[in-house]
């Protein structure tokens, strides 16, 4: 058993509930009320049903139930249906949801005469391989996975299928995420089923926590009160010369894309479609007081500044000093877990964003990039029977039914505490997650912008030199990408 699920044995008993928190994104659901007792069953004969009403005729014989429409099995003639990733999807044994998913596979493949086939694509070749492949009129899958940064490409391309016709998306199964970061023009392009893998998050250390005397970011977070401003306040109480040498050696925070992260919790954007023309936000008030708050905490040592200890820094360093127990906050993307999960001596906890001072909604946002999902390309055959075919393969489970905290299943061994668990509950449950708009859907603004991340965590130039240097650069490039 692992160290995680150990302690979220361990602590079963005494987690708190932080689905029930009141601030923030979404409000609390209140306990349904137990049904009042039947009153009155003594007037009733004794003969009859007590909820029988008196003047039925008590030989009525009931109504047959109608039997299920038998289904109709559709024969796909041995065709291979193609999944791509850049990952291998082939269903694995081994666990409950991998047993089921082997079970469903071979079922499947019986029953409706065809084969999966899985092909992994490394992701820097994917985008190529979907666009030309297409172009070719041999698509290199039939359901192929991409990234929410590229389906908008791919849209206004021409080269992926709208999926409206084929699929039912007021069906619950699916998730609305998903479709939202893959609606184009009113039509869904991508589809994706479950809860959507976590995203934007502040890893915290609880042993400098503890160490420090600091305030715990649940307790924080359940009382609403888990700010930029209180994130700050522990930051700095965090920051100091552990040692006595003169020099900082603890950081209150570090991460990477904080610049972006903020000015999403800031309620904000890094750019949008309006009326048809991309507008970038780098100028309004709440994308410039995440990036002057993110400078002058980077200034004042408060953030850990890569480019103070060594010339090329690798660029996950910031993730490095934290895994080492050198910072105590971590913000970025919770895939980062894996690394800590394997490679972390010290004890480790997940909160979400903090709340910015400009957010009117007051609500906790995850920035959302890298969100993954599932398309089909133009011109596969017969795109029926891959849409049929897909629908059965996602349906869900009796067992999840039945078990409506399945999802935690790949959760549990990389967390340490019951406290994270119900932060992804609490984020997936409010719809805390966020998208910088239109920026993050265009690596060319996105690589532009590079340098100017560097610009605000060096310190040497102020936002106002950053953004008017790098402005009129991306604002072409995002005209472009809408022009075509």
């Amino acid at each position: 058993m692992s160290r995680g699920l150990k302690k979220l044995l361990a602590l079963c008993l005494t987690v708190f509930m932080l689905v029930s928190v009141v601030a923030g994104c979404g409000q609390k659901t209140e306990e349904p009320t137990p049904n009042e007792p039947v009153t009155g069953q003594a007037d009733k004969p004794a003969d009859k049903p007590a909820d029988q009403p008196a003047d039925q005729p008590e030989d009525k014989p009931a109504e047959p139930e109608s039997e299920p429409e038998p289904e109709v099995v559709k024969d796909l003639g041995g065709r291979v249906i193609k999944v791509a990733a850049w990952w291998d999807l082939t269903p694995q044994g081994g666990t409950p949801s991998g047993d089921r998913q082997v079970a469903r596979r071979e079922e499947m493949e019986k029953k409706y005469n065809f084969k999966f086939e899985y092909l992994n694509i490394p992701w820097d070749q994917v985008v190529q391989t979907y666009s030309s492949s297409v172009m070719s009129g041999e698509p290199f899958a039939d359901i192929a996975t991409v990234e929410d940064n590229w389906v908008i490409s791919l849209a206004v391309a021409g080269q992926v299928n709208a999926l409206d016709p084929y699929f039912d998306f007021t069906d619950e199964k699916w998730d609305p995420l998903t479709k939202d970061v893959s609606t184009i023009d009113g039509k869904v392009y991508g589809m994706g089923t479950g809860k959507w893998w976590p995203r934007g998050i502040v890893f915290f250390n609880k042993n400098i926590f503890e160490r420090e005397g600091l305030e715990s970011p649940y307790e924080l977070f359940k009382n609403g009160q888990w700010t930029w401003e209180k994130m700050e306040e522990l930051a700095r109480k965090a920051t100091r010369d552990t040692n006595n040498d003169g020099v900082i050696d603890q950081w209150g925070l570090s991460g990477m894309d904080i610049d972006i992260s903020m000015v999403v919790s800031n309620g904000s954007t890094m750019a949008d479609i309006v009326d048809g023309k991309a507008r970038l936000n780098f100028r309004e008030p709440a994308v410039l007081e995440a990036f002057n708050t993110y400078q002058r905490l980077c200034k004042e040592g408060i953030i850990f500044n890569k480019f103070k200890y060594m010339e090329e820094p690798p660029w996950d360093i910031a993730a490095t000093v934290f895994k080492e127990g050198k910072v105590a906050m971590f913000w970025y993307q919770y895939w980062k877990i894996d690394d800590f999960r394997d490679n972390m001596a010290d004890d480790y906890g997940l909160v979400l964003a903090p709340i910015g001072p400009s957010n009117t909604e007051k609500k906790h946002y995850a920035y959302i990039t890298g969100h993954n999902f599932q398309t089909i390309p133009l011109n596969v055959k017969n795109i029926d029977d891959v849409a049929f075919i897909w629908n059965k393969w996602t349906e869900p489970y009796p067992e999840e039914a039945e078990d409506p905290d399945a999802w935690q299943e790949p959760h549990l061994n990389n967390v340490r505490d019951l406290e994270s668990i119900e932060m992804l509950s609490y984020m997936y449950d409010n719809s805390c997650g966020k998208h910088a708009g239109l920026f993050t859907a265009v690596q060319g603004a996105v690589e532009q912008w590079w340098g100017g991340q560097d610009d605000l965590l060096k310190g040497e130039k102020t936002v106002a030199q950053i953004v008017d240097e790098k402005f009129d650069a991306i604002q072409a490039i995002l005209d472009d990408f809408v022009a075509k």
